[in-house]
């Protein structure tokens, strides 16, 4: 379910390539695969579909044979290295308001989802969402965890702030020096993508903060939001709401339409320029989900099915086996076998969603 307009900033994939200790990849040929334009990557204003940025990572870390690399190849990088949103942290008065310029300014880095800054009793969270059906995003997620946890260390000064680590999907085979460096602070098969932060660092003063420079950083960071702030996907959002909205008891058409501000007709339009309607995505988002669930998580069917909007878990279980073609349990039972196969197996067994290119056919011949 790869939806049109849908984009990241390219530099993500120029860092990756930069900080990639294989220099026999062949980047070329990965750009051909995934269909991004390979000059976009050194261009400042370069952008690559987001199905093109998530696949690029599953296959890099498949061909170091490394599925934990990502943690620690972007908890290096330096600050500064995706520039202004960078520095809208880095450089804030405070963490809240680093947080709350990240929620602001999201939409210089990507069209495709909001990031979530919520304060609770005892602290607060930065969120992630999950995005269904664009592709696996296990290794893109990876890294974006470890590059937020260095933006974190670097504004806080600490070498390992107080922080909780959740992320929806498995663990990885092999382990990473970040993961050592946050035992016992990350869980992995959880609900969301989550950082949560104690509440005595929200006022807390940061290492770089500086009114003046702030003031110049945050003038840039508009420009930049003029810009890329209108190269909106307004069936993104749609379908993003959607998937937000199943746990709250399903997601209606109008009740995504009264959220997202666009009347139902407004919205059957859309999707049929799309070439799908209403219920066709809607499914499409609940099955992708329902895969995750399974495949990456060790929730209960019961609440599986809750989180999908089913009222029952016998109405999840006859759409689960009308999706899959068997039971809830067989098919996370086939999902976790498919782990543990060889890398050439799961290329084949593991990723349904997309076309699959063995790793070594992307590394330069000598």
């Amino acid at each position: 379910m790869p939806l049109d307009g849908e984009w990241a900033r390219a530099d993500v994939l120029r860092v990756l390539r930069d900080v990639c200790p294989n220099d026999r990849l062949d980047w070329a040929h990965i750009a051909k695969v995934y269909n991004f334009d390979l000059q976009a990557l050194d261009d400042p204003q370069g952008i690559v579909p987001i199905t093109a940025w998530h696949g690029t990572f599953e296959y890099v870390a498949k061909s170091l044979n490394d599925d934990a690399i990502m943690f620690d190849m972007f908890n290096k990088l330096d600050v500064g290295s995706f520039s202004i949103f960078d520095y809208v942290f880095a450089c804030a008065p405070s963490l809240r308001d680093a947080c709350q310029a990240w929620v602001r300014f999201i939409q210089i880095r990507t069209n495709a989802y909001r990031i979530k800054f919520e304060e609770t009793e005892t602290g607060a969270f930065i969120e992630w969402p999950s995005l269904e059906g664009r592709g696996e995003w296990r290794q893109n997620m990876f890294a974006r965890i470890g590059w937020a946890a260095r933006q974190l260390e670097h504004a806080l000064d600490m070498n390992v702030p107080p922080i909780l680590i959740e992320i929806a999907t498995y663990p990885p085979e092999k382990t990473s020096a970040f993961q050592k460096k946050y035992q016992g602070r990350i869980q992995f098969r959880a609900p969301t993508n989550r950082i949560s932060l104690p509440k005595a660092l929200l006022n807390r003063p940061l290492r770089r903060q500086d009114p003046h420079l702030y003031q110049i950083i945050l003038k840039s960071a508009l420009q930049e939001l003029d810009e890329f702030g209108q190269m909106v996907s307004p069936i993104s959002r749609l379908a993003n709401e959607i998937a937000a909205s199943l746990s709250e008891g399903g997601a209606a058409l109008p009740k995504i339409a009264a959220k997202i501000g666009m009347s139902q007709r407004a919205i059957q339009r859309l999707l049929a320029k799309e070439g799908t309607t209403y219920r066709q995505l809607n499914e499409e988002i609940r099955k992708s989900a329902a895969e995750r669930y399974l495949r990456s998580t060790d929730l209960p069917m019961k609440e599986i099915a809750f989180l999908l909007g089913f009222s029952e878990l016998s109405t999840f279980s006859r759409a689960v086996k009308l999706w899959f073609g068997e039971s809830p349990r067989k098919v996370r039972e086939k999902l976790a076998a498919c782990r543990t196969r060889s890398a050439e197996e799961d290329d084949a067994l593991e990723t349904p969603l997309s076309s699959v290119v063995p790793p070594d056919t992307l590394v330069k011949p000598t």
